[in-house]
């Protein structure tokens, strides 16, 4: 690993997995794929430790980064290292400790996987604690960070295809996992673009299916601002689908993983007298900079005190909110298998 100067943004990872570094093995994901990588890439930040109760990563994470200390208390990280950025890409149930724990040591600025915690209940404590810190964090909903999906945002805000009027969904992903646990994997990511792309918050109107289900339907029906939105988390099937379709009063958009298509109202070619929708654009053909987008944000407020996170612990409260809404009105209600032939 190449040296670095001492006036770089110090950098350690509580979490040495998949997204903290091992998914940079991966030859089709766009670089970076990992808070590792993303910190090394990083003309500004140097990566000086690791944590992992798991010898396994450990072991694996000194391999790849041969010249960081590892530790198996994260803690202990902490108080030796004394970082400028804690990244935390641990499990789940491990991130409102971890989060108090910076907050305690008055790091200047945390990155938090998605979900922040298992429920409402857990991080309560950690949002009571963020108050009265000068601590921020950015939890990592990538896609805020993606290039392409900036690029709907603007879209949107610009009226450029007109008034945006609903907004469909969907997330397919394993052939027998329960939706309940799709929608707290990538169902955060889906329920934070939507709020990020209309800026405002989702309300929630219904929720059908039996979230336990292996490879069962969840259907979400609700709104957001005008909007009308529905989200479909489902299993079923052997391949992954990420996808949002945006119909405007001059437009249509669709964007998802390896999808970017944008459709403007012409005069149609096909009938007299009407318009149709004719594709302008068909791909995205550029690196979206996920990953390193994220970084930079984290530098950015690393150098700047008053500089707010553009994902903040608000917004990924929010996301966790919308989904326990969710799975509460899915306790209530199921989708129909049979329509009633009586009278």
């Amino acid at each position: 690993m190449t040296q670095r100067s001492n006036c770089q943004l110090r950098c350690v990872i509580a979490g040495l997995g998949r997204i903290g570094s091992t998914l940079q093995k991966d030859s089709l994901r766009e670089k970076p794929a990992t808070h590792a990588e993303a910190i090394a890439d990083n003309p500004h930040t140097i990566l000086t430790a690791g944590a992992d109760p798991s010898k396994k990563h450990r072991r694996e994470f000194q391999a790849d980064w041969n010249s960081v200390q590892i530790y198996d208390d994260a803690e202990e990280m902490v108080r030796n290292e004394n970082p400028d950025i804690l990244h935390i890409a641990s499990w789940t149930d491990t991130h409102p400790k971890l989060l108090e724990m910076g907050f305690h040591y008055r790091i200047p600025v945390i990155v938090c996987e998605k979900p922040l915690a298992n429920s409402i209940a857990d991080i309560r404590p950690v949002m009571e604690m963020a108050k009265s810190e000068s601590t921020r964090v950015v939890v990592n909903h990538e896609r805020r960070f993606s290039r392409d999906y900036q690029s709907i945002r603007k879209i949107i805000n610009s009226n450029a295809l007109g008034e945006l009027l609903s907004l469909n969904s969907r997330l397919y992903m394993g052939g027998n996992k329960p939706s309940r646990k799709t929608i707290y994997h990538d169902g955060t990511h889906m329920i934070d673009i939507v709020r990020f792309l209309c800026d405002a918050d989702i309300d929630i109107q219904q929720a059908l299916g039996n979230p336990e289900k292996p490879g069962g339907k969840l259907l979400v029906i609700g709104s957001i601002g005008k909007t009308d939105i529905t989200i479909d988390i489902s299993g079923s099937r052997d391949h992954l689908v990420f996808e949002l379709d945006l119909s405007f009063t001059s437009g249509r958009v669709r964007i998802g993983n390896g999808t970017y298509e944008i459709w403007k109202s012409e005069e149609s070619p096909y009938y007299s007298g009407f318009r149709s929708l004719v594709r302008e654009k068909g791909e995205w053909n550029c690196a979206t900079g996920y990953f390193s987008g994220m970084m930079n944000h984290v530098v950015s407020l690393s150098l700047n005190p008053r500089q707010k996170s553009k994902s903040s612990l608000k917004d990924g409260y929010m996301a966790l909110k919308t989904i326990e809404q969710i799975l509460k009105l899915a306790e209530c209600s199921e989708i129909p298998t049979e329509r009633s032939t009586s009278l």
